[in-house]
């Protein structure tokens, strides 16, 4: 037994097929999606086969999630190394090339949590392996999704939040696919739309620890919600990953509490002083509207901080 739900519905209120439908629709997320019950009951010890040899392009992409679920060094170079291995034996399995694009991907937008040094190969190297992958299966909803996020950090944003309603649209119940999109649509400006797609995935329990908490977070302090929005960075997996951190420090500068903000911008100056000599490269990576922006650096800024003046990203 690796997995058991109870669910309720009114009969009166609903048809039987209907209640079925949604029913299904629940157990299919939590059972087979990529961090459902079977993923992460099979994943650690699938996973741990490359390690031995074995590099099957369904243990590379339990490999994949298992690193994602941790979001370590280790397990990311152990990913990395399944991935690029399955697609040189494999070079028309495109969930391959599109995880592969992911996991270059994090070498930039996770460098600091991961340790990556700073460089333009990721980003190369992640579009490569999302174009290999399209040609591939253009239609595919995981290489949908590398194209989407590939594209949101070349600063093609309309060609990612096409890609993301293509792979919305492929499979609306995929939440990992959900979430990314509603990340990708209220950090461009799309707030109210994409919140509502990533509140859907923390209501489902979808991806790494903590990841899509922080996106509340940030949907929480672009409505002036501060108070919510210090609930869900709490909630957000903080530990080593000073992006999260940076979110963190932004909200407590809004909401006056310079005590705990100062023990935060402690701990980013040791164990991230490069992010926080770029934080407007940073912040602009993700957030797309100026004005999104500016509310963000104005916690920081009450705190004290220089944010650099505005340039190309």
């Amino acid at each position: 037994m690796i997995w058991a739900n109870s669910y309720d519905a009114n009969l009166k209120a609903q048809s039987k097929l209907a209640i079925q439908a949604d029913v299904g629709q629940q157990i299919a997320g939590a059972v087979a999606e990529p961090y459902g019950a079977i993923f992460q009951t099979d994943a650690d010890t699938i996973a741990r086969q490359p390690q031995g040899g074995g590099w099957d392009a369904h243990a590379c992409t339990l490999a994949y999630y298992s690193y994602h679920r941790s979001m370590n060094a280790q397990s990311h170079n152990t990913a990395r190394d399944c991935l690029e291995r399955a697609t040189q034996r494999f070079p028309k399995s495109a969930t391959s090339w599109a995880l592969l694009s992911l996991t270059y991907l994090d070498e930039m937008r996770f460098r600091y949590k991961l340790g990556v040094s700073s460089t333009v190969q990721p980003l190369e190297l992640a579009a490569s392996a999302a174009e290999r992958a399209a040609a591939l299966a253009p239609n595919n909803a995981r290489v949908l999704q590398a194209l989407m996020l590939v594209s949101f950090f070349k600063d093609e944003i309309d060609k990612a939040l096409q890609a993301g309603a293509a792979a919305y649209a492929t499979n609306p119940n995929d939440t990992e696919v959900a979430g990314e999109y509603g990340l990708r649509l209220a950090m461009s400006g799309r707030w109210q739309s994409g919140c509502e797609l990533v509140s859907s995935a923390v209501n489902k329990n979808a991806g790494p620890k903590g990841y899509y908490e922080v996106g509340m977070a940030l949907c929480a302090l672009m409505r002036n919600d501060i108070q919510a929005a210090e609930l869900w960075s709490r909630m957000s997996d903080l530990q080593d990953n000073p992006m999260h951190r940076l979110v963190l420090l932004s909200i407590l500068g809004a909401v006056g509490k310079t005590a705990e903000a100062k023990q935060e911008k402690v701990w980013l100056d040791v164990h991230a002083p490069e992010m926080m000599n770029n934080i407007r490269r940073e912040v602009s990576l993700r957030l797309q509207r100026p004005e999104d922006q500016e509310r963000f650096f104005s916690g920081l800024r009450a705190l004290g901080l220089a944010i650099e003046p505005t340039r190309g990203k």
